[in-house]
């Protein structure tokens, strides 16, 4: 069965918080037991030490092995312990145990010391002489474990599994309601993208808070702005390219029909009207090819260090006839030192071309044309400027899209196709530089074009 991603989510915080409880409580268990066993050793040895000090005070002051008898016997069964006493020679002289097994008491004492802890040895010295030893036995325990301390260390035990297990169910319900948390806003993100998908971009994503799906869900939010402008701009460009190739071939049929029909004669006129018709469909046609930068590939283009200013001139100079049917004025104010770049010279006579025919459509008569060249540390920049009829701002972020006009009524014979301006950024981007634009509403237009600069 194929697992939610909130389910993944989750059993991914569970096995984690679980590893942690586990590890935690792996390490609080060595901890304390390792403190407990120190504080076992250190009350058996206390407690020794006071049985091994009374045997000695008992013995400086009688020097009697047989007070030492009696005394043993009684101290091994307050305390517990089997108390074997040997004097220098190595002869057994007491043994409490022997003792406690006599009496009412003897058979506990038989269970007891059926459990036998860890036995101790000391010295018997007395004023520095040493006249015997000492064995102590813990009986009725497990090593260091007394009867007492294990039901302890049992109890501790218990809390901290249920502890644990508290711990466990807390971490599942914590990792469920995180998992559903997060993936409930990633729900929603999918949800709009989706949408999306299905061409409706109306639809915007509810941001909550500041973390990184909030930044997330307002990337999308601008990506489904910007798709909704794609969308808008290739409805429009469908339309302009229907009705850039309808009214020449409506020309051309009109006309073919009418020779058919004769009406009209087949005269050197009616067939440069055909003609005419012909070309403009066919510079539609490279137009639209224009915009195939694939055809352009990287390791096609020859970037090489260019004379830009050079280059840029002798094209301009090409295009000046043009500007002076309008008698535009084409002034180049060149740079002292001529300007170097890494450009394609194919792509940038292109670019040039573009922008002076641009130019040229949009500038009225006798109006001015102003190229000039700057640089800084890592960019030429070629800037062409006219005193045209400019470009409101609302409509300066658009136009180097492809088809966009800024005068939908506008025709081919007054505006163009709408290509030229996208051509001259695809070529720019290409060759690794870029374009932008300054303009105001009966001001002209300011297009700039950077360059890399040569190494």
């Amino acid at each position: 069965m194929k697992k939610s991603l909130s389910q993944r989510f989750a059993l991914a915080l569970i096995m984690l918080a679980v590893g942690g409880i586990i590890f935690a409580a792996f390490l609080a268990h060595l901890g304390l037991t390792r403190n407990f066993q120190r504080y076992l050793e250190s009350v058996q040895e206390e407690q020794n030490q006071l049985i091994v000090n009374t045997l000695v005070e008992l013995y400086r002051q009688s020097a009697s092995w047989q007070a030492i008898r009696l005394t043993a016997m009684h101290l091994g069964s307050t305390t517990g312990t089997q108390i074997e006493v040997y004097d220098q020679a190595g002869r057994l002289v007491a043994d409490s145990l022997s003792g406690m097994m006599r009496g009412m008491h003897g058979r506990h004492w038989a269970r007891v010391q059926e459990e036998r802890g860890l036995t101790y040895i000391y010295p018997l010295s007395v004023q520095g002489k040493e006249v015997g030893r000492v064995l102590i036995t813990h009986l009725g325990q497990r090593g260091l474990y007394t009867t007492e301390a294990l039901v302890f260390s049992r109890a501790v035990r218990q809390s901290a599994v249920i502890a644990g297990l508290i711990a466990i169910v807390a971490a599942i319900l914590i990792a469920g309601m995180l998992a559903r948390r997060l993936t409930s806003r990633l729900k929603v993100l999918t949800a709009a993208a989706e949408k999306w998908g299905q061409g409706k971009f109306g639809e915007r994503v509810e941001i909550l808070g500041d973390d990184e799906l909030a930044v997330l869900g307002e990337a999308m939010n601008r990506m489904a702005g910007s798709l909704a402008e794609q969308s808008e701009l290739r409805r429009k460009l469908t339309g302009n390219i229907s009705h850039e190739l309808r009214t020449p071939l409506t020309t051309i049929q009109s006309y073919l029909e009418a020779f058919r029909d004769g009406i009209l004669q087949p005269k050197r006129e009616n067939i440069e009207a055909v003609l005419e018709e012909a070309a403009r469909l066919g510079k539609l046609v490279n137009d639209l090819q224009g915009l195939t930068i694939d055809s352009y590939e990287r390791e096609a283009l020859k970037l090489k260090q260019l004379p830009l200013t050079e280059l840029v001139t002798q094209e301009a100079e090409r295009i000046r006839p043009l500007l002076q049917q309008k008698e535009i004025t084409l002034q180049i104010e060149k740079p002292v030192a001529d300007f170097s770049a890494l450009a394609d010279e194919t792509l940038v006579e292109r670019v040039i071309s573009n922008l002076l025919i641009n130019a040229y459509k949009y500038t009225p008569q006798k109006g001015k044309v102003l190229i000039t060249f700057s640089q800084g540390n890592e960019e030429v920049c070629v800037a062409v400027a006219d005193t045209g009829i400019g470009i409101d701002a609302e409509h300066l972020p658009y136009i180097f899209e492809r088809f966009y006009r800024v005068d939908p009524s506008r025709t081919r014979a007054t505006g163009g196709s709408g290509i030229g301006l996208a051509i001259v950024k695809e070529l720019m981007e290409a060759m690794g530089g870029r374009v932008d634009v300054d303009s105001k509403p009966q001001h002209g237009s300011c297009f700039r074009l950077y360059f890399k600069r040569s190494k």
